[in-house]
């Protein structure tokens, strides 16, 4: 992470999750909180504002979703916000950001959704960003748009995928790479469809699936992921170094641009990719039922 910030020194971080393998977890007390200062260290050494949503790991050790996102806003850099609402969700929330020219005027919003960890909705898999927030999303969008003067471009960051990233690879040329399944969530709550009702939100990027770095442009609404970053777990994938995506915004007639910067300091052009051959219909992680078939005759 150090080398990427002294690359390319952001004006902002935003961090997808897993920052911290709760599985790892010794049973001592206070590990997930020193497990914290490790790796915020890098920002208090430079100074950088982030914003944090939770993985599926972090919650795994001795501190719950609510009490990390409250001690991540202790940082002085940090403007991770804990969700209003005593439920799953605590690291889901939005940022506007403001003019460079106009400090007064909001040209941008960043939404953050926690994505949870397991079983969304009680189905076998992955967790979701759910129903309830999804709802806030859209009230808070709305509520936005009166408050700002009109209707915002917006980018998301979660961890976990949505079903559609699957999709996506599976029906539309993607740039990047795919060398793992997409771990997606095991049920389809309906966030990317909501961005496509608002018509706010243009790019959605995940974590979670270390080894695949691709985007896809989806219905008009980029579906990527980041690059893995840390030398915790696994990946990245042979031939990929560990590294992070650059988003570059021009304020002047709004528009975005990405790349992956490499840990050595590299730009990577990342290359079209078509879909894969052997396509993949269910989201890696969750179990697929057993199916009953039954033949109805007719007498």
């Amino acid at each position: 992470m150090r080398k990427l910030v002294q690359a390319e020194d952001p004006d902002f971080i935003a961090f997808t999750g897993d920052m911290v393998s709760g599985y790892s977890w010794n049973k001592s007390e206070g590990w997930y909180e020193a497990m914290w200062h490790r790796w915020t260290k890098v920002i208090y050494e430079t100074k950088k504002p982030y914003c944090y949503t939770l993985g599926n790991h972090d919650s795994e050790a001795d501190l719950n979703r609510q009490e990390i996102v409250k001690l991540d806003m202790t940082n002085p850099y940090s403007f991770t916000q804990l969700f209003p609402d005593n439920m799953a969700g605590a690291s889901t929330f939005v940022l506007p950001v403001y003019s460079s020219k106009h400090p007064e005027q909001v040209v941008m919003n960043l939404w953050f959704f926690d994505s949870g960890d397991y079983n969304c909705l009680g189905v076998n898999g992955y967790g979701c960003v759910e129903p309830k927030m999804i709802d806030w999303y859209k009230r808070m969008s709305r509520q936005l748009e009166i408050e700002q003067g009109g209707k915002k471009p917006a980018v998301a960051f979660m961890h976990i995928p949505p079903v559609e990233y699957l999709y996506a690879y599976n029906h539309y040329p993607s740039v990047g790479r795919k060398t793992e399944a997409c771990c997606c969530s095991s049920m389809n709550t309906g966030i990317v469809a909501a961005f496509k009702e608002r018509g706010d939100v243009f790019a959605l990027f995940c974590g979670h699936d270390h080894s695949n770095d691709y985007v896809n442009d989806f219905e008009g609404i980029l579906l990527g992921y980041g690059r893995k970053t840390g030398y915790g777990c696994y990946g990245p994938a042979e031939g990929m170094q560990r590294g992070g995506r650059m988003l570059k915004f021009v304020e002047e007639d709004f528009k975005m641009t990405t790349y992956v910067v490499n840990e050595d300091g590299t730009h990577e052009i990342q290359t079209e990719q078509a879909s894969e051959s052997d396509q993949v219909d269910v989201c890696g992680g969750s179990k697929p039922p057993k199916w009953v078939v039954c033949f109805i005759y007719d007498s």
